[in-house]
């Protein structure tokens, strides 16, 4: 995964300089994958979960940061203080205003370092929301992705939901091909009389090995068009769905 925050310090003059350690979900989220393929996993819990754990560790980390922020800021307008007084002095003692003045504009610039630490901060904090969002969503994939394919391997039983869903969409016909790959294509033949109970009017089927075709793929083919069921189809369509929700926020 990628690291969020790229500098490591953003400096104020020659002297003070603000600290963001990296974040990442690396550094804060571990994973047992094999615990959520093995137990019966809610998608929508899983990714409450990790956003809970993603909210807690940006938190700290704002928190630090905004508490050197505040420091910086306070030993800012001291240190304008000071110089103003001591310009003050100076401009009396001499009869000048010379020294007020500079002292003066030395004290803004250092204010106005102070405000831009303030500023690139939220700007930061900003992008670090936008970051762990999106490696958050790409994690619930990537935990979805294993548990799907792991049920596709562990289960025979998912080419008929593939079939009876592909078949939901089908206009009816009095015969279908379906081809499936060479992985299931002995199973999708032993269960054919099966999978014609699963739909009305439809008289035959013709069930196919397609090599194209992946493990847990399922094709109807009708007179009409053809309808793509695969699990892999789904799950893309899913995926594309979560990254144009992203994108649009």
């Amino acid at each position: 995964m990628s690291r969020i925050v790229k500098s490591s310090f953003v400096k104020v003059g020659d002297k003070k300089e603000i600290g963001i350690e990296k974040v990442s979900l690396e550094d804060s989220l571990e994973i047992n994958e094999k615990k959520h393929i093995q137990e019966e996993v809610s998608y929508e819990d899983i990714y409450k979960e990790k956003m809970l754990e993603i909210e807690e560790v940006m938190n700290k980390k704002i928190e630090e940061a905004e508490t050197q922020v505040q420091r910086i800021i306070s030993d800012a307008y001291e240190d304008a203080k000071q110089i103003y007084e001591n310009a003050k002095k100076d401009g009396f003692l001499l009869g000048k205003s010379e020294g007020y003045e500079a002292g003066k504009k030395e004290a803004d610039v250092l204010i106005k370092e102070a405000l831009d630490i303030k500023k690139e901060l939220l700007k930061t904090k900003e992008n670090m929301v936008k970051e762990l969002e999106k490696e958050s969503i790409e994690l619930v994939i990537n935990v979805v992705e294993k548990i799907l394919n792991t049920k596709t391997e562990d289960s025979y039983e998912t080419i008929i939901g593939l079939v009876k869903s592909g078949l939901s969409k089908c206009a009816y016909t009095e015969s279908l091909v379906i081809r499936v790959s060479p992985d299931d294509y002995e199973y999708a033949i032993n269960v054919k009389d099966k999978i014609l109970c699963l739909v009305e009017n439809v008289d035959e089927i013709n069930i196919k090995q397609d090599p194209s075709l992946k493990k847990g793929s399922c094709v109807i083919d009708t007179a009409s068009g053809s309808i793509d069921s695969s699990i892999e189809t789904q799950f893309n369509q899913i995926k594309s769905l979560f990254y144009e929700i992203l994108e649009s926020e």
